[in-house]
Order: structure tokens, then C-alpha cells, then sequence
């Protein structure tokens, strides 16, 4: 018991295969003493998602009882309290799904805090939870052991004890083998509802200091983790996406399209494919997620396993029917609302000609302004890169793995610069020098779906810069009905003729707009643009924390996710502030917060 009295992390082989594990000392210990004819495949991994718990069997020949005892009665002198939560496996046909089952009166609140925290899971079958709290004359325990403590020696140490019963809903009664999918979403809801449960224990009857349930998970994780992070992250690396689906002869593409009087398709060449797809999906699914016991990162690991899938299909079926299928997999369909909006842009963002000829830089130019930038991020986290490549196989401008590339030919207006200069440094080669800065390469490599928060946020910085001009929003409201119309399955000189003649865009700009939604067969992708600036914009109004959107290349709905591993301090503080969050960028963001909308920021 030394190291827990000296606050440092317990873990214990016992006999048997026995396992005790403790993070740091915490007031409570979930305890599953493995049956003496069986174990269960839930009951005997639920408690590995937790930062302290013992499984083992309880033998004659080696019993567990003066451990447990031992540990209760060193952490309830040194928290005033401890909890004992035993799990085990119900053998009655007829019994509820749980049952609680508590001898102490003084465990009632916490008995009746699990009982509502267990009838809240939610299972996508759309089975209820069915929870009975049982009053015991005797102190709980298993049918098959005693009981761990006698009621005199729980009172004198204060240590309070809770049995749940489990019935085992998620095994197949024909085969007795579990039902995976179902065991696996049964264990994560089962998890948080412990956790939530310590919390209100440790809030209510003891001296540790927490201050959300889920700074009561683990945080340590095991190798296996680390090493299904690296692998994800090396085949996301084996090939460039973006590049990979973005036509090499626009130049030539544009001018053949002209000398057809609009009326022909592009035909576009592509850089060779660097990859097999089918070899590489090999080697991600003999990745063992499945192992992972930690709920939370097992489905980070299995949503970018998906992810990447779709990537591979899509490069594997460029230029073919099926791109535009997984396409919209990977990035989601046009909603009737955000169509009705980008037409809405359209028509109030007013066309301006403007007869004042503009100060334009070249590719060089706007190049030199990146490297001052890139230098301003890498004064506050020395290994950013300030590097920028200039790039003759590139149209417009490109942030790649943290790399700004320019294509040679690029040309910007300068009162834009700056603008774009926070859109592509400040956001998107920020959120990957920070999610550099994570334990998890997730986190710069991008997680999946992670493009409509980065895209939204980018057009965001460029509003907060002062730089989102009329031009700019119909651009962004262009792309969104072009991506309808393709996928309406309208061909390419159609939506050209779109939007040259009924949005009147420059003929040169609707072919690149159009471009860049069929190239590949027809990506989707240009669509999150608009959306995500305009869910950004409710995420401000709601009073929400812009900087939490900074931590790495994610997703907004993940932000539950990423709080939470904050709390168990399995995630650091972003090392890097871009400059639109100071003043008097920054500004801006309480016009939002007071009523802003993507109409306002139309000039």
C-alpha cells in the first residue's frame, strides 16, 4: 500500500491471471471476482475501461478479500470514504437487465444515481434498460462468494459497498457466444454511467477533488493504442487524397473548353496513382480495434478506419460511376436548408465590377507573406515549418500535411491576402502543428469528416480578417449549388451554363468552380465550406469557446469526445494562437455572439 499512500499508480499481477489495476489512488474500486466454473466476456473486460479495478478469481487457495481490504481501508482513511462496486453475472432466466443490490442506507443516493444513469443508456436496437434497486438484509455479494466485507467493518472505515447484478442480454442463448456489436455499445454506455456514479460518490462523501465524471476514467492507455495510432497514421500518410483527385491540366483543360464553345466536357489528367487501395485496406482492418478496451479511443480508431476506407474506394474508382457514391458517403449530400441558402447568397450578395483595377501579387509574392506568417506561428512552437513550396502541378493555393503550396500561376488581389493568409496558415496549418502538438497522431493527421469544422472555420478567420468579400461568399454559395446540380446528375457543361448565365460568374471562374466538383467523378467536398461556416456560426452564438476548435484537425461533433479526453489529461493545451484571435481580429467574434448570421457579413 506504499505507493498509493505516496500517490502513484498500482498495478498488480495476481494469481490466476488475476489483474489489479490502479491509475492513482481514487476513492472507489470496481472488483469482479471471476465465477469458479466460468468467466463472462462482459463482466470480465467492462471493468479494464475504468481507472481502478480488480478482476481476478476467489480461490481457497488464494483469496482476494485482504487486498480489497487492505486498499479500501488505506483510501477511505486518506479520502474519509470508499466505494466497493462488484459486478457479476445474473444466472436467473427472468431477471432484469440490472439489479442493484445494497445492504447501508447511507449508499441509497448513490444506488439511486446508478439506477437513472443505467435506465439512460441508449442502444440503437431500442432496448430499454430495465434497472431494479433490491434493499438486502445481508451485505451484497455474488450467489457463489461471500461477501467481501461484514457490515461492522464497512461502518467503522466507512466504506460503502454496492453489488450489480447483470443479466446477460447481449449473449446469443443457441450459440452462448456474445453478440459483438451489441456487447461493444452495451460496454461504452455501461462505462460513462459507472463514472458518472463515482463522480456523485466522490462529490457527495469524499475529499477528492474532481470536478467532471469524466476526469474519473483512466489515463493510462496501453501499448496497443499507441501502436494502432501509429499504423492509422502511416496509411493515411501513404497517399495524398486531395492531390491525388485534383486534375493536373487545368490550364489546358480551360482552354480546350473554350475552343468547344462550352459545349464539350473537360477531359482531365491526373497524377499516378502511388498506391494500391486494396493492399492497404488489407492492412487496416488486421488492425485489432476490437482489443481496445477503452471505449472512447476504440471508436475514434474505428471512425477513421472508415474513413479511410471510403478514401481508398474513391481513389480506386476515380474517374468512375462509384466515386460520386462514395463521395457522398465520405462527405455527406446536399440538405434542403443549406441549398435554399447558398441560392439565398446568390442573389443578396451583390455582383460588383469594379472598374478600379487591383493590386495583384504573383505565386512569389504571396509566398514571402506566408513565410512572415508561418514565422509568427513558429516564434511561439519552434518545430512549425516555414517552409512554402511554389508548385507548377498545383491550381491556386493548398495547405498539405502542414505545407502551404502555390501554384505558380496563382495571382491574388492584395487586400485579399491577408485574409487568405489566416484562412491557410492561421487555421489550417495552425490545427496541424497543434494536433502535432497531441499524444494522438489523430489529431494532424485529421479525424474523419474533420474537413467541414476545418473549412468553416477558415472562411470564419477570413470574415474575422476583414478579407470575406461579396466576390468570396459567392464563390462559397456557388460551389454548394454545384455540387446539387452534379449530383442531380447534370453534366458539366450544364452547371457551367448555370452559372455563368443565371449567376452570372465569369466564365473563366464558373469552369474552375465546376472543375473542382466533377474532378475524380464528382467530390462533394466543396459543399462543407458554406455548412460549416454556417455551424460555426451557431457554435459562436451558443456563447462556445472558439479556441476549443483549434486543438487539431476535428470534427465539432467530436468536441464531447475531445472535453473528455481532456479531462482524463490524455490531451494537451494547444501550444499554438493564431493571429485572428487577437485583437482587433478577435472583435468580431461579439458581433456574432450578439446576432450575427452568414447575411450579415455580406457587404
Amino acid at each position: 500500500m506504499d505507493k498509493l499512500k505516496k500517490g502513484l499508480p498500482l498495478h498488480i499481477s495476481l494469481p490466476n491471471k488475476g489483474e489489479l489495476v490502479m491509475d492513482r489512488p481514487v476513492p472507489f474500486l470496481l472488483v469482479y471476482r471471476i465465477p469458479p466454473d466460468s468467466e463472462d466476456e462482459f463482466t470480465l473486460t467492462l471493468g479494464k475501461t475504468e481507472s481502478a479495478y480488480l478482476v481476478a478469481p476467489d480461490t481457497d487457495d488464494w483469496t482476494v478479500t485482504p487486498i480489497i481490504k487492505a486498499i479500501a481501508n488505506t483510501l477511505a482513511d486518506q479520502f474519509g470514504g470508499f466505494m466497493l462496486l462488484e459486478v457479476w453475472l445474473s444466472n436467473q432466466d427472468d431477471s432484469a437487465t440490472f439489479t442493484i443490490h445494497i445492504n447501508q442506507k447511507s449508499v441509497l443516493p448513490i444506488a439511486e444515481k446508478l439506477q437513472t444513469e443505467l435506465q439512460n443508456i441508449q442502444l440503437s436496437q431500442g432496448i430499454a434498460m430495465d434497472v431494479t434497486l433490491s434493499k438486502r438484509k445481508k451485505m451484497p455479494s455474488p450467489p457463489y462468494y461471500e461477501a467481501l466485507l461484514s457490515n461492522e467493518e464497512a461502518r467503522k472505515s466507512e466504506i460503502h459497498v454496492i453489488g450489480l447484478e447483470i443479466a446477460p442480454i447481449y449473449i446469443n442463448r443457441q450459440t452462448g457466444s456474445p453478440y459483438p456489436l451489441f456487447l461493444r455499445e452495451l460496454r461504452e454506455g455501461f462505462g460513462k454511467a459507472l463514472r458518472k456514479s463515482f463522480f456523485e460518490f466522490v462529490r457527495m462523501q469524499t475529499s477528492y477533488n474532481a470536478a467532471h465524471f469524466e476526469m474519473l476514467g483512466t489515463t493510462e492507455l496501453h501499448e496497443t493504442v499507441w501502436e494502432i495510432d501509429d499504423k492509422l497514421a502511416e496509411y493515411s500518410n501513404q497517399f495524398d487524397f486531395l492531390l491525388l483527385v485534383t486534375p493536373i491540366n487545368a490550364k489546358e483543360a480551360w482552354e480546350d473548353f473554350c475552343k468547344s464553345k462550352y459545349q464539350k466536357p473537360p477531359v482531365f489528367h491526373y497524377r499516378p496513382m502511388p498506391i494500391d487501395p486494396e493492399l492497404i485496406k488489407r492492412k487496416l482492418y488486421c488492425l485489432s480495434i476490437e482489443d481496445i478496451a477503452d471505449p472512447t479511443i476504440a471508436y475514434l480508431f474505428r471512425d477513421k478506419r472508415k474513413e479511410i476506407d471510403r478514401m481508398l474506394n474513391m481513389l480506386g474508382e476515380r474517374e468512375k460511376p462509384d466515386f460520386l457514391y462514395s463521395s457522398q458517403q465520405l462527405f455527406g449530400n446536399i440538405e434542403e436548408n443549406l441549398l435554399e441558402t447558398a441560392r439565398a447568397i446568390l442573389v443578396a450578395a451583390e455582383l460588383k465590377r469594379s472598374s478600379e483595377e487591383k493590386e495583384m501579387l504573383n505565386a512569389n509574392e504571396f509566398a514571402q507573406l506566408a513565410r512572415v506568417e508561418l514565422q509568427y506561428l513558429k516564434n511561439q512552437y519552434d518545430i512549425v515549418s516555414t517552409a512554402v513550396r511554389v508548385r507548377d502541378d498545383v491550381e491556386g493555393v493548398m495547405v498539405s500535411r502542414g505545407t502551404l503550396n502555390i501554384g505558380s500561376r496563382y495571382r491574388i488581389a492584395k487586400e485579399r491576402a491577408f485574409a487568405l493568409l489566416q484562412h491557410e496558415i492561421g487555421t489550417h496549418v495552425a490545427t496541424y502543428y497543434n494536433g502535432m502538438a497531441q499524444p494522438f497522431k489523430l489529431f494532424h493527421v485529421g479525424v474523419p469528416g474533420y474537413e467541414q469544422l476545418q473549412e468553416g472555420l477558415a472562411v470564419l478567420t477570413e470574415y474575422m480578417a476583414g478579407g470575406l468579400t461579396n466576390d468570396r461568399m459567392r464563390i462559397l454559395a456557388a460551389r454548394v449549388v454545384a455540387v446539387y446540380h452534379m449530383v442531380a446528375g447534370n453534366s458539366f457543361p450544364d452547371t457551367f451554363a448555370m452559372l455563368t448565365d443565371k449567376y452570372k460568374f465569369r466564365s473563366e471562374l464558373a469552369f474552375y468552380i465546376a472543375m473542382r466538383v466533377y474532378r475524380g467523378g464528382g467530390l462533394t467536398k466543396d459543399a462543407v465550406y458554406l455548412k460549416g461556416l454556417l455551424n460555426v456560426i451557431e457554435y459562436i452564438k451558443q456563447g462556445k469557446d472558439i479556441t476549443k476548435l483549434l486543438v487539431g484537425k476535428i470534427r465539432q461533433d467530436y468536441l464531447p469526445v475531445i472535453e473528455g479526453l481532456m479531462h482524463r489529461q490524455l490531451l494537451r493545451p494547444s501550444p499554438l494562437r493564431p493571429r485572428f484571435l487577437e485583437k482587433p481580429y478577435f472583435d468580431r467574434i461579439d458581433e456574432i455572439k450578439k446576432g450575427g448570421s452568414v447575411f450579415k457579413m455580406i457587404n
